[in-house]
């Protein structure tokens, strides 16, 4: 993971400086190595860092007033640095790495949208500037070499439209898709542009309504420029964009909503997946001798053209390793449901005994993206089953009764459990609270998605001592889901399984 800060620097008064930072994080937020780019004594900052095939990290941005693409070694070791003789406008926002090892920089230079194409050293290809005012904000690489840049145009101080540009792998204008209003006091801007695993280009950005308020924008596009869709999220603009892996559409901006420029909120919204999949397995137990996973998908979307994807199941064992298996492809028509039947799936008895993730994917297989997603759990073996007459077996460090740390009534942990576990219906929620204080008890699907709130911080502070809460499963499909407990400044996670 690699995050990047803006400015860092002191400011005096006067003069007023920021300096810019490269710092890469790992999966736990803490810092392992921080480059600074930058210590001229006036504004420097990295707009945009990305990490590059062949190893290291390319970042751009503006360095003592000019343009800069600056590449780094795996541990953020200076290799090269290349600039652009300051202009007054000039800058670097977004880098692409492309296909061929070189590089392709969306910004603005010496004052208009321009796009950059370098080879694998940073030195420069091609330079197109598209229009004479405004800024490139995206640019991304498409698999067949043409590229998709996003941004704006300004016709003066007080009037901006909005941009997007498809172009050949040598910078030439294939088309251009522009919105705009004539006259004054009219801003439009197309910050991000993503490659969705349909294959057409999703961006997100910000317009107006004929009474001049700003509003978040997203507009779907294919390959030829034609609108798919456009949705309006009134009071905001959005800067980023991206598809997560149900297949959903991410979103991160501001939101005006409670009055603007005094009172912005960073907001971000998630929208429905175009494609749903829905999984209906026969069964979920698999003997030890091995033997055939079967199950149905039913497939709804909210598709406005003809799409041809690629299919394919995953199959994810105890530690996260999967097996690609039956790809295939599959086309949905707009708005018309769709069922696959009698899915098919021989697992093996040399595979070992434990619970597996059963996942239908419809997409792009080569990208790894995800239009719509699918998934139950299944066990292969001997394990044990939600049964009232008996104990069960539980999922491995969860048993029967209190959890761990109890002494008397009062625990000497802050601990979570759950039992019956795997269940059908109901179970139990068991946390062990040493001290009063506020907790909130919910459960989040793998998706992310929150499912049950048990118990919530608006409910009060509870006692210490040992506090139970019923779940409800009914509702939920097969599968994993995580109860998460959050007291004081821990967070507690258990894995739970629905069984049907």
């Amino acid at each position: 993971m690699v995050v990047l800060f803006k400015g860092g620097g002191v400011r005096f008064n006067p003069p007023a400086y920021e300096e810019g930072y490269v710092r890469k994080l790992n999966a736990d937020g803490e810092q392992e190595w921080a480059r600074l780019i930058g210590t001229n004594y006036i504004d420097d900052w990295v707009a945009c860092v990305r990490e590059v095939p062949a190893g290291g990290y390319i970042s751009v941005g503006v360095d003592n007033a000019q343009w800069f693409l600056w590449r780094l070694g795996p541990q953020g070791q200076y290799m090269w640095e290349r600039h652009l003789p300051s202009e007054f406008s000039a800058r670097a926002n977004f880098v692409e790495p492309s296909a061929d090892g070189g590089f392709i920089v969306a910004g603005s230079y010496p004052d208009g949208f321009n796009v950059i194409k370098t080879d694998s050293q940073g030195l420069i290809v091609w330079e197109n500037e598209y229009f004479d005012s405004g800024w490139a904000y995206c640019v991304r690489e498409l698999p067949n070499g043409n590229i998709i840049v996003s941004g704006d145009r300004w016709y003066n101080l007080l009037s901006a439209a909005w941009e997007v540009v498809m172009l050949d792998s040598e910078g030439n204008l294939i088309w251009n898709h522009e919105i705009d209003e004539e006259g004054i006091n009219t801003a439009y801007r197309a910050s991000e542009c993503w490659i969705m695993a349909d294959g057409n280009i999703v961006v997100c950005g910000m317009g107006q309504d004929e009474d001049y308020y700003f509003h978040r924008w997203i507009v779907k596009y294919d390959l030829e420029g034609n609108v798919l869709w456009h949705k309006i999220i009134p009071d905001g603009i959005l800067y980023t964009v991206c598809q997560g892996r149900d297949g959903g559409i991410v979103v991160g901006g501001l939101d005006y909503s409670n009055g603007w420029p005094n009172a912005n909120i960073f907001r971000i919204i998630k929208l429905e997946p175009e494609v749903e999949v829905d999984l209906q397995p026969d069964l979920t137990i698999i003997p030890e001798t091995g033997g055939w996973l079967t199950y149905d998908a039913e497939i709804s979307n909210i598709l406005v053209n003809t799409t041809t994807m690629d299919t394919w199941t995953f199959i994810v064992d105890q530690n996260g390793n999967g097996t690609v298996v039956n790809p295939s492809q599959i086309t949905l028509e707009p708005g018309i449901p769709y069922n696959v039947e009698d899915i098919s799936i021989e697992i093996p008895a040399d595979i070992p005994n434990g619970e597996y993730v059963c996942e239908y994917h419809i997409g792009n297989l080569t990208t790894d993206q995800n239009m719509g997603l699918g998934a139950f759990t299944f066990w292969k073996g001997e394990v044990g089953v939600d049964d009232p007459s008996g104990p069960g077996d539980m999922i491995p460090g969860a048993g029967p009764g209190p959890p761990d740390g109890l002494h008397g009534d009062r625990p000497d942990v802050f601990a979570v459990s759950a039992h019956p576990n795997p269940f059908n219906a109901l179970t139990t929620i068991t946390l062990n609270l040493p001290q009063p204080g506020e907790v909130r008890v919910s459960v989040f699907n793998t998706l992310g998605q929150e499912v049950a709130l048990l118990h919530d911080l608006a409910n009060g502070p509870l006692s210490p001592g040992i506090h139970q809460f019923q779940l409800d499963g009914s509702s939920l499909s097969s599968g994993i889901y995580i109860v998460h407990a959050r007291f004081a400044d821990q967070t507690l996670q258990q894995k739970i399984v629905v069984v049907k």
